[in-house]
Order: C-alpha cells, then structure tokens, then sequence
C-alpha cells in the first residue's frame, strides 16, 4: 500500500509531537518566564496551548517566544523545531489564506514559510520574535499575513 507523501506541517506536527510529549520531552522553566505560569517545566504542548489561550496576556506570549526564538538563534535544530511547533497554528492560518486546491502548491506554501521563519531566526532574531508574536496574536478568524510579513523589512521577503 502506498502512503501519500505528507505535507511540510504535517512533518512538522510529528516532529514537534516527538519533541512535546513523553518524560524526556522539551519544556521551558515557568519559573524563569514568570509572568504567572506555574514554576515548574512546562512541556512545549501545553506551552502552545497556553499561548493560544485567549487569558494569555501579550507579555507572556512574548516572553515564551523571546525564550524560543533565543533557543532556536542559539542553538537551532531541536529548538527551531520546538519553535515552528509552537508556532503552527498561525502557520497554517497563513498557508490557509492562500492556500490552492492543488495540493503541491499548497505544500510550497508551507514549505516557503517554514523557510521565511527559518531565515527570520538565523538572519534577523529580533524581527523573528515579532514575527513569532504576530503569529500567536492574530485571531483565528483573521485569514491575513501577520504585520511582520508586509513591513518591508526581510520577514518580507
């Protein structure tokens, strides 16, 4: 039986999901973020699910992604992984705001942006965390590119 080839976010989720869950898994001290979370290690999944939270206050989005986004300039693989991961969810409104039928264009879409997050991170970190925090703030109903992608600056691009 042939399995059909699986789309850029569709790896991504798996990779993250490895990242996220189990005993071993990935997790940022809450006690070092503050900002009310609880002092212990918190698991990335619920790190995610914590940010999408509609009580989640600016300043706490943007100290989980100040601390990912650091992770991910310093010392990429994993953490850039653990940070596309927590960025999804506005990853995928994107890609749904122009997505096509055709699903080979559609897994461009998502490729390219994994690029552009990836180039962000490495090239530019401080334009990368308003990035991630326009990511994690737009409302799900709003199909449209974050501000970053269109203030003329590389995220741009």
């Amino acid at each position: 039986m042939d399995i059909p080839p699986r789309s850029p976010f569709d790896t991504l989720e798996t990779c993250f999901r490895l990242l996220a869950v189990g005993p071993a898994c990935m997790a940022l001290d809450g006690r070092h973020l503050g900002h009310g979370l609880p002092a212990r290690p918190i698991p990335l999944g619920e790190l995610r699910v914590m940010l999408q939270h509609p009580a989640a206050t600016s300043d706490l989005q943007r100290a989980v992604l100040d601390g990912l986004v650091h992770l991910a300039a310093e010392h990429g693989g994993r953490w850039l992984v653990a940070l596309a991961g927590v960025l999804l969810p506005g990853l995928r409104r994107i890609a749904a705001s122009v997505a096509t039928v055709d699903q080979g264009a559609a897994d461009h879409v998502e490729a390219d942006l994994l690029q552009v997050l990836r180039n962000a991170i490495c090239q530019h970190p401080s334009q990368a965390r308003q990035f991630a925090l326009d990511l994690v703030q737009a409302p799900p109903s709003r199909p449209s590119f974050p501000q970053a992608m269109g203030r003329g600056h590389p995220l741009g691009a």
